[in-house]
């Protein structure tokens, strides 16, 4: 049986996975998703060793171009969870803002200190 053809096969779910259009709706699920498929991955990586037979080192040479798809589409997954938490961050101050506008004067009883010399 060839050794590598499970990890060729958890591959091509990851990059199943990360080809899907992946949405604010359900980015929770395909993060979820592809770190049990990681690590189900990396345990299958541990436990390949040398030797390979011909068809053994086909299947992963097969497997360095979806590897490097897989790490550019991650990345972008990862960048829009970024983006999307700095937005919602920008978000909570600017609420905050609004609610209460003078909370970052100092004050002592409605008047202004201005500290510059």
């Amino acid at each position: 049986m060839n050794r590598v053809q499970a990890l060729y096969d958890t591959t091509l779910q990851l990059d199943t996975l990360v080809s899907q259009q992946v949405t604010a709706e359900n980015r929770e699920e395909v993060v979820q998703s592809l770190t049990k498929l990681m690590e189900v991955r990396s345990q299958q990586m541990e436990g390949l060793q040398a030797p390979f037979s011909p068809e053994e080192e086909k299947l992963g040479k097969a497997l360095l171009p979806l590897n490097e798809r897989i790490s550019s589409q991650v990345e972008q997954i990862f960048e829009q969870l970024k983006i999307d938490m700095r937005t919602i961050k920008k978000q909570k101050q600017s609420g905050k803002k609004y609610i209460n506008p003078y909370a970052s004067m100092q004050t002592l009883d409605g008047r202004f200190l201005d500290k510059r010399k």
